[in-house]
């Protein structure tokens, strides 16, 4: 998925999708762990740099205005305030742990 251009005009529905993307890959990695372990910590740092550069996006001072004005957006700016990852490398004792934090993100995440 290409990195959000967070705009005024961005719709719940596309952002909606950005939010799905990123539970569906959890779940996909999840599953992947239980027979590929080094792939599913392959496949977690991407998305979690997926979710970095979200952030990273959302919070430059030129979408300011956007985050602002838009309530949607809001919205997915603070599902990223719920990503709390375990500091240093992910290995198999913390993988579960660190996508566990897509689902408790997501609890909290109405648009």
């Amino acid at each position: 998925m290409e990195k959000i251009k967070p705009s005024v005009d961005t719709t719940k529905e596309e952002l909606q999708s950005r939010i799905d993307y990123m539970m569906s890959e959890k779940t996909r990695i999840e599953e992947l762990s239980k027979v590929d372990i080094k792939q599913a910590i392959a496949d977690f740092r991407v998305l979690r740099r997926f979710a970095d550069d979200e952030w990273h996006e959302l919070t430059l001072a030129r979408n300011e205005e956007a985050c602002m004005h838009n309530q949607a957006l809001a919205s997915y700016k603070s599902f990223f305030t719920h990503l709390h990852f375990q500091s240093g490398h992910v290995n198999k004792e913390n993988l579960h742990w660190n996508l566990d934090e897509f689902n408790q993100a997501n609890s909290g995440f109405k648009l």
